[in-house]
């Protein structure tokens, strides 16, 4: 526990002040023949995940599209408390935790939203460990009923995924959308030429 609020305070001194003195990624979203792909990449590191749905609609937020009838959203969140060094099991669930409770009083204290029901699991894909943690949304929210998001750390940023849970929906189906984009998470001690990977993705759709 005392681990856990000695990370949740760094992230809360450090995440503004020196956002911008980490790692900068240049995200990008393209077509695929089999649904889309996010890119993230920056002048040493790159970090792509996939969606694969026949139906994907890009919105005017960069950061979310809808797949098949259902809103997804994922952005990459950076901050130089996040250590690139101290990968150890127990430094990544403080970190996770630590983000999480920044986002749930953030959304509690500064948006005033009557949020209950919190809970926090930890899930690990292809060997990387993820944190799942949900909660409801006030009772006269009467369109969205929960909130998922499922977080993990890459190159001392954390990547989140987001989908609501709404009227007729429910946790498992819609999870279901955050799990297997996350079973297609890579990480890459390279660059992306987004305009030569572009090129190639068109040239396979056309085959």
């Amino acid at each position: 526990m005392q681990t856990r609020t000695l990370i949740l305070l760094l992230l809360l001194c450090s995440g503004k002040l020196f956002a911008q003195t980490t790692e900068k990624f240049t995200p990008a979203l393209m077509e695929t023949k089999s649904g889309a792909k996010v890119v993230y990449t920056s002048d040493r590191h790159s970090i792509t995940f996939d969606v694969v749905s026949k139906k994907i609609v890009p919105t005017d937020n960069p950061n979310l599209i809808n797949v098949d009838n259902k809103p997804l959203q994922f952005i990459l969140i950076p901050n130089s408390a996040l250590s690139t060094t101290d990968t150890t099991l127990a430094r990544q669930k403080a970190e996770l935790l630590g983000y999480a409770d920044y986002e749930l009083d953030y959304v509690k204290k500064e948006v005033k939203m009557k949020i209950s029901g919190v809970t926090e699991k930890w899930i690990t894909i292809n060997n990387k460990l993820f944190l799942f943690w949900t909660y409801n949304m006030p009772p006269d929210n009467k369109s969205v009923l929960q909130q998922l998001n499922l977080s993990t750390l890459c190159f001392a940023h954390v990547l989140n995924l987001n989908n609501p849970v709404t009227q007729g929906e429910t946790l498992e189906t819609n999870s279901d959308l955050l799990l297997n984009a996350a079973k297609t998470l890579r990480l890459n001690n390279f660059k992306v030429d987004l305009e030569a990977l572009y090129k190639q993705l068109q040239d396979e759709m056309k085959q």
